[in-house]
C-alpha cells in the first residue's frame, strides 16, 4: 500500500495547531465567545428539528433536507477559519446565507417549495436566482437600501468569484504578498465569526418556520434559542426583542407541564 502523501500530512498538522490556537483566541474573547456559543445554538436547533420532528410532510422533508445543508456548511465554515482557511470559510458562509434567503423565500408562498424541488436545474437560475430572490424579499420587507445585495456582493468579491480585492483573504498582513496554505491572522478571524453568526441566525430563523412546535420539548427548545437570540442581540446591539412572547411560551409550557 502507498503511504499518505507526507507534505499532505504536514499541511493537516499545521491546520490542527492553528485549530487549537485560534480556538485559544476565541476563548480569550467575551465577544467571540458570544459569538461561537450562539452559533452552537443556531446548530443544535437545526438538529433538533431533523431528529425530534414526526411524520414530517412532504415539504417539511425537502426543508429539512435545506436544513442539513446549512448544518454542514455552518460545520465546515467553522473548521476551514479555525484551521487558517479563511477564504474557504468566507465561500461557505456565503452558502448559507443563500440559503437562508432561500428558505425565507419559499416561506412566501405554500407552492413554492414543491415548485423548487422540481423545476429543472437549466430553468433553476432563471426562477429562483439570488438577485430574484432578493429583491422579493426586499419588496416584502420594504427594504429600499438593497443591504442584502451589498452584503452578497462582498462575500462574492471577497471569497466567491477570483478577484485581486479577494488576494486580502489570502495575506497575513496588508499589502503582504498571499500565502499558501492556513495561517493566523485574529482580524479575519473576527470577521469571518461575525459573518457566520449572522447568517447562522438568519437561515435558522428561516429554517424553524417550516416547523411550528407541537410537543413540550418542542416549545422548551424553541425557547432556549429564542432566549439565546435575545441575549446575542442585547450584547451585540444593544438591543432586546419584545419579552411578550417569550412570556406567552413560557405561561404554555407551564400550563403543559401542569404547573
Amino acid at each position: 500500500m502507498s503511504a499518505f502523501p507526507e507534505n499532505l500530512s504536514l499541511l493537516h498538522k499545521g491546520e490542527k495547531d492553528l485549530h487549537t490556537r485560534s480556538i485559544a483566541l476565541v476563548e480569550g474573547s467575551e465577544d467571540l465567545s458570544l459569538h461561537v456559543s450562539m452559533i452552537e445554538t443556531c446548530m443544535d436547533m437545526l438538529q433538533y428539528v431533523r431528529t425530534n420532528t414526526l411524520d414530517m410532510s412532504e415539504d417539511q422533508v425537502i426543508v429539512a433536507l435545506i436544513g442539513a445543508s446549512v448544518f454542514n456548511s455552518i460545520a465546515s465554515a467553522l473548521k476551514l477559519m479555525l484551521g487558517g482557511y479563511y477564504q474557504s470559510s468566507g465561500l461557505q458562509i456565503r452558502y448559507i446565507m443563500e440559503t437562508g434567503w432561500l428558505l425565507d423565500y419559499l416561506r412566501t408562498d405554500p407552492n413554492l417549495v414543491q415548485e423548487w424541488k422540481v423545476t429543472p436545474e437549466e430553468k433553476r437560475q432563471s426562477v429562483f436566482r439570488p438577485g430574484k430572490i432578493r429583491d422579493k424579499l426586499d419588496k416584502r420587507d420594504g427594504f429600499k437600501e438593497k443591504k442584502r445585495e451589498a452584503h452578497y456582493k462582498r462575500l462574492c468579491v471577497l471569497c466567491g468569484h477570483p478577484s485581486f480585492a479577494g488576494f486580502a483573504m489570502l495575506r497575513p498582513e496588508v499589502n503582504a504578498d498571499a500565502h499558501m496554505g492556513p495561517f493566523l491572522v485574529l482580524g479575519l478571524l473576527e470577521g469571518c465569526i461575525q459573518e457566520l453568526v449572522q447568517v447562522s441566525i438568519t437561515a435558522t430563523q428561516a429554517f424553524l418556520r417550516f416547523f411550528p412546535p407541537k410537543t413540550l420539548p418542542d416549545y422548551k427548545a424553541g425557547i432556549s434559542f429564542i432566549e439565546t437570540n435575545a441575549h446575542w442581540m442585547e450584547k451585540v446591539f444593544d438591543k432586546r426583542p419584545d419579552p411578550k412572547p417569550l412570556n406567552e411560551l413560557r405561561k404554555l409550557i407551564a400550563q403543559l407541564e401542569g404547573r
